[in-house]
């Protein structure tokens, strides 16, 4: 394995250190980097913008079953459900094969390598955070609620089973392979060593103080932000929808320091390849899907937004669109002949043939 000792003390650490360049350098790219900060900008934007309509009530259902605004209320609510899943299915999927190959190339990926793929990962996890919270609160209001009906078992199995449907599935396998990524990193960062191959440490000079003792302070870091995002995407599933304020709040805190520690410590220790300056940039399979993938999450926006907009449009002009309006109608009709046949219909009192009373034993 090709490696070359650079005798330049590190800025943070007062030590030499040994980088080494390696094919799985292009796990760290640019494209990589951009397709995950992207992606996590655009879920918290979108959770942010769901807030904003909650705040001001214009998202929530209140009106009575059957009338024409319960039925707007209800396709604003799908609209906005669906406009905020936007790409993140995708990326829940590129995060976890991207961990996936890491795990399959941890005998060759160096400790600066695996420290960056850290934090570009935990993007894949403040986008899930952010988007499943405000997901969950729109599937409350459309869903029916269980909680008023606690005796009935079936209502409650089906809350239960709800936990375990795709979405979050994918989740929980994201937080297993995370966690799992933590471990392996604080084991690597024990092995901080500069002077032995191959890569056992990278500068820092850009990213912890230079009075830092290293690696504690990488591990703290590790550690530290690590739990925290796991703890704030158990939160978006399993804490309600009465936590979203302090979700929202902690994932818009966490993606500016993910992003600067990610650009930080790439400039840091840009150009320490022998040879290789330019590896990390160099634009293979991987990097171009994450770009693409993002593309094509904005185009979606674009689509989705533009329907969204439209119909906003056409509601506050003519109140709701027509095959809305005809279906709503339908429902109210239909409601009012089922009420006519339950009030019509004989009772237990009533003989079934004609309707009448029925006599009681005559005496004999």
């Amino acid at each position: 394995m090709d490696f070359w000792r650079r005798e330049e003390e590190l800025m943070g650490g007062g030590e030499a250190c040994e980088l080494v360049g390696e094919e799985m350098a292009t796990l760290v790219g640019n494209g990589i980097l951009v397709g995950f900060a992207g992606q996590a900008a655009l879920s918290l934007g979108l959770s942010a913008w769901v807030f904003f309509l909650t705040t001001h009530g214009n998202m929530d259902i209140k009106n009575p079953e059957g009338s024409i605004e319960r039925v707007i209320e209800r396709k604003r609510m799908e609209f906005v459900s669906s406009i905020l899943m936007i790409g993140s299915d995708i990326q829940s999927t590129l995060g976890i094969a991207y961990m996936i190959t890491a795990f399959a190339q941890i005998e060759i990926l160096d400790t600066y390598h695996l420290r960056l793929a850290f934090d570009f990962v935990s993007f894949v996890g403040l986008s899930n955070m952010s988007a499943l919270v405000c997901w969950r609160y729109c599937r409350a209001k459309l869903e029916p609620d269980t909680k008023h009906h606690p005796g009935r078992r079936s209502q409650r199995i089906s809350a239960r089973i709800n936990y375990f449907e795709g979405r979050y599935r994918a989740a929980y396998i994201y937080l297993v392979l995370y966690l799992i990524l933590i471990i392996v990193l604080c084991i690597r960062l024990d092995e901080w060593a500069p002077d032995t191959e191959p890569g056992r440490c990278y500068f820092t000079n850009l990213v912890t103080s230079k009075t830092a003792s290293h690696p504690t302070a990488d591990k703290v870091y590790v550690a530290v932000t690590g739990s925290w995002l796991i703890i704030g995407i158990l939160a978006s599933v399993f804490g309600g929808v009465n936590k979203r304020r302090w979700i929202l709040i902690q994932s818009t805190l966490q993606f500016p320091l993910r992003l600067y520690m990610s650009i930080a410590l790439r400039q840091a220790n840009q150009g320490k390849f022998e040879g290789e300056t330019n590896h990390e940039n160099e634009w293979d399979f991987g990097q171009t899907t994450a770009v693409l993938l993002l593309g094509i999450a904005v185009a979606e926006l674009v689509t989705k937004g533009k329907e969204y907009y439209d119909f906003e449009k056409h509601v506050a002009k003519n109140g709701i669109s027509r095959s809305e309006s005809e279906r709503s109608i339908q429902d109210v009709e239909e409601a009012n002949t089922n009420e006519y046949l339950l009030a019509t219909r004989p009772s237990h009192e009533h003989t079934p043939e004609a309707g009448q009373p029925t006599r009681g034993p005559t005496a004999s």
